[in-house]
């Protein structure tokens, strides 16, 4: 059973050339001073990028020691390295520190909208210590209590948990074009669209389902997408689904078939991918594959992945490789999973599936996304009508605060407004979720 979807496998499979791009992709700027107690900012002392160096507050300069990139995956983020709650503690007057990435809770942060940015580990907040506006205070955890030592601002917050994501796949229904513009247009707070499906067929040539992506029919897609990045909303590819043979190719000719890959993200201006791997590949290749897409497009690019959401808990799995084990090698470098919550490998009509991932203490909830049907025609079983799936949102915000967020799949039937009013779906759980 495959929980994605083709048009047609023997078009997807036939090829069309795609031009090389020149040009790399600029990720979306998300790096900013953090400004706190007596205007002064979060600081790296001296620039010193030595893990262990404790963060403090510091008269604000411009200099990179003061330049945070707030990054999809709910990290901050300074010379590459990360803001970190020294040993993992959550006790009161716990050192705040500069560590190497490494994807751990102790390394996750939400920027609330009341300013407090918070380790959702230990549930409390980033601190001056006592209160102390002087330059060279050092920065602690401790609980949160709504003084100005507690409160600080950016000049970005971007959505880094609660995501709202829909897939669109379906651009055309009997000839007609859906538009995603719907999404940004009812405020519906999405945060992410990932365009599916991207199929590597063959050295010089993919499609996008069962067209070049150049094709003259994706024209007016690609520049709706783009006028939603204006607005704000990240726009992913997906790779891979249900039509099987790119992740096989990328496993084992990598070198062939990386740079096509890497030529339709610059090409198409993507701000990241979202890896639906249903076929087997090979531990190794999986690492190899999200190392060489952080090393190439950064930090702030979006690295997501698709699996079944029983795979995230060591059931069953459609990927061949252990998704834990993926995780304790290069989690830092994945932005979230995007888990499938249908088709026999997992449900939300309940908070147990969710709850069954996280408790395992391996992927934060930060990271945590669940996926559902937006309408029972788009898979094989598994829907869950839209009052259930709030009321099951809700019920894990409370848990959660740092909650991931939810997918559907996919976008032109969406219920409960299905092909007249889509983006009903994404309003009303970005509601559901206090966004």
């Amino acid at each position: 059973m495959t929980p994605r979807f083709v048009t047609s496998l023997a078009a997807a499979l036939s090829i069309a050339a795609l031009p090389l791009a020149s040009s790399a992709l600029a990720a979306p700027n998300i790096t900013s001073p953090i400004k706190g107690l007596a205007g002064k900012c979060v600081d790296v002392p001296n620039g010193n990028t030595a893990n262990g160096t404790r963060i403090q507050l510091w008269d604000c300069n411009g200099t990179n020691a003061q330049s945070w990139s707030f990054v999809a995956d709910g990290t901050l983020r300074a010379f590459g390295k990360c803001l970190d709650v020294s040993n993992s503690g959550t006790a009161n007057g716990t050192a705040i520190q500069l560590w190497d990435c490494n994807g751990t809770n102790a390394q996750q942060w939400i920027h609330t909208a009341a300013n407090d940015l918070v380790n959702p580990q230990a549930n409390k907040c980033l601190d001056v210590t006592d209160g102390n506006s002087a330059s060279g205070t050092k920065l602690q955890l401790y609980d949160c209590n709504g003084t100005g030592a507690q409160k600080w601002t950016a000049n970005v917050r971007p959505v880094n948990s609660r995501r709202t994501v829909v897939y669109y796949q379906t651009q055309y229904v009997n000839g007609v074009y859906v538009s995603p513009l719907g999404l940004t247009n009812n405020n519906t707070r999405v945060t992410d669209v990932i365009v599916a499906a991207i199929h590597l067929n063959s050295p010089t040539q993919v499609h996008l389902n069962d067209h070049p992506p150049s094709d003259a029919r994706f024209t007016q897609m690609w520049a709706d997408l783009s006028a939603m990045q204006a607005r704000g909303v990240r726009v992913l590819g997906m790779v891979g689904g249900a039509a099987q043979g790119s992740f096989q190719r990328l496993d084992t000719d990598f070198n062939t078939y990386y740079p096509i890959l890497k030529n339709i993200i610059t090409t198409y201006k993507l701000d990241g991918v979202d890896l639906d791997v249903e076929e087997y590949m090979s531990l190794a290749g999986m690492e190899r594959l999200i190392r060489a897409l952080r090393a190439d497009f950064g930090q702030n690019f979006v690295i997501t992945l698709a699996p079944v959401a029983t795979a995230l808990y060591g059931g069953g799995n459609l990927s061949g490789f252990n998704y834990e084990q993926l995780y304790q090698s290069v989690g830092s470098q994945i932005s979230w999973f995007n888990a499938q919550f249908y088709n026999g490998w997992g449900y939300m009509g309940t908070p147990s599936g969710y709850q069954t991932i996280v408790n395992r203490r391996v992927i934060p909830a930060q990271k945590v996304v669940a996926g559902m049907l937006s309408n029972p025609g788009n898979g094989g079983s598994g829907y869950v009508d839209i009052t259930t799936a709030q009321n099951t949102v809700r019920s894990l915000v409370v848990s959660y605060q740092e909650f991931g967020g939810v997918a559907s799949w996919e976008y032109f039937n969406s219920l409960p407004g299905d092909r007249a009013a889509p983006w009903q779906w994404a309003g009303t759980m970005s509601s559901a979720m206090g966004r």
